[in-house]
């Protein structure tokens, strides 16, 4: 008998660190492929395309994304699989962003139609970024699993196809990184086509949308307080890495080597994965999303002072410690507010709120700049994350203080 339990023990343990590699390949895969969509704006800005007209079609992405992100998160929660809707974004996204440079010389009137492809790519492509975390945390905590060690796999990808296209675009030009977008999700699309087993429990059993009681994502005041907090820190960081190429431009660095910037950016992303389990053991989720955030506007304070690339490249590289204290945190503590069957949901319509914020300012952002100029930008947009940290504090310390409402991260520290 316990040698028979022990084999058990055994088999459980290898499907356990299976599963573990699998979602690690996966978070891998799709982030080494998700960075080849990073150039737009580069793309853009080659094309002649000015500030103003790049955040306009920044407003427009966002609000297609703040309809398209809830309803497949929604879908997701009716069928109980989010596997399945993510495969489908996939798959619609890398054949529209391949089609994006040749549609740039195709005109309808006076308007090219990637003017139009945009967006409509925007509508599958934006939602798999909120659909991935879903997918993988939910994974990780129905299976006892470390998040932050799962998620660092995905910065790794980033940095390595960020230091690729780098070494690469510069010399081959920056059309490449639209196909190499959708080749790259190739091994992506065929490992998640035959990772099953990993959907919200119940998967087969499928619920209507009466069912499901929205509501109750709503009712929830950390959720409602977190969704005014991330769009308020949003909207800063968002639009500094739309406009990241023209300071870039601005101290007389190659916008093709973008990829550089980001890449050591998500390099530093790895350290704070790795510090997301004992810090959880120790603070609560919300402390760690303020250190993100102090990181954030100290970011922004020294972009504004920038006037060389390896001062935008070691500037950049801080960021990538906060966004991945973020990526840690941010992921969790949505996980962890969301109602039952309302998992993918809540990280969409969170997704959904980031969206709105990038509407508001890539519209400001893009008239800031030809008004003030882009170091002056930056300068703003750390103002704006100071407002954002001392309301999100603020939250806090009304539910806990005034109306009584206990943090829901008490489980997960315990757990951790």
């Amino acid at each position: 008998m316990m040698q028979n339990t022990e084999t058990m023990e055994d088999m459980e343990g290898k499907e356990k660190k299976g599963l573990f590699w699998r979602l690690s390949s996966l978070q891998f895969l799709f982030h080494f492929a998700a960075a080849s969509g990073t150039y737009l704006t580069v793309f853009l800005l080659q094309q002649g395309v000015p500030a103003d007209q790049v955040g306009f079609i920044s407003a427009i992405n966002s609000a297609i994304v703040i309809m398209s992100t809830p309803f497949w998160g929604t879908i997701a929660d009716k069928i109980r699989s989010i596997r399945k809707v993510l495969l489908l974004c996939v798959s619609f996204a890398v054949v529209l962003w391949a089609i994006v440079p040749a549609s740039s010389r195709i005109f309808i009137g006076p308007l090219a139609v990637m003017y139009i492809l945009i967006p409509i790519g925007a509508f599958f492509r934006m939602p798999a970024n909120s659909l991935i975390d879903a997918y993988t945390v939910q994974s990780a905590d129905q299976n006892n699993l470390p998040f932050g060690h799962i998620r660092l796999w995905g910065s790794i990808g980033w940095v390595l196809m960020c230091f690729i296209l780098s070494y690469v675009l510069p010399r081959t030009g920056v059309e490449l990184a639209f196909y190499l977008y959708g080749i790259s999700f190739i091994p992506f699309f065929l490992i998640l086509w035959n990772t099953k087993g990993t959907d919200t429990v119940k998967a087969r059993e499928k619920q209507s949308f009466k069912d499901m009681q929205f509501g109750r994502l709503f009712k929830s005041y950390y959720f409602m307080t977190y969704l005014f907090f991330s769009m308020l820190m949003r909207m800063p960081i968002n639009i500094s890495f739309t406009f990241l190429p023209f300071l870039v431009d601005s101290v007389g660095g190659d916008t093709a080597m973008i990829g550089l910037v980001t890449g050591f950016r998500a390099l530093l992303e790895v350290p704070a994965l790795l510090m997301m389990k004992p810090l959880r053991e120790k603070f609560p989720l919300p402390v760690a999303i303020v250190a993100a955030m102090l990181i954030f506007f100290i970011e922004m304070l020294l972009l504004s002072q920038a006037t060389s690339l390896f001062i935008i490249v070691a500037v950049i590289s801080i960021h990538g410690f906060g966004q991945g204290l973020m990526h840690g945190a941010a992921t969790n503590y949505i996980y962890l507010m969301a109602p039952e069957g309302l998992n993918s949901t809540a990280h969409t319509v969170a997704g959904a709120a980031n969206s709105i914020a990038s509407i508001v300012s890539s519209i400001i952002g893009g008239i800031m700049i030809m008004a003030v100029g882009i170091h002056s930008f930056y300068a703003v947009m750390s103002v704006v994350l100071a407002i954002a940290i001392l309301c999100f504090i603020g939250s806090l310390l009304f539910g806990t203080k005034i109306l009584k409402i206990p943090l829901p991260l008490d489980s997960v520290v315990k757990k951790a």
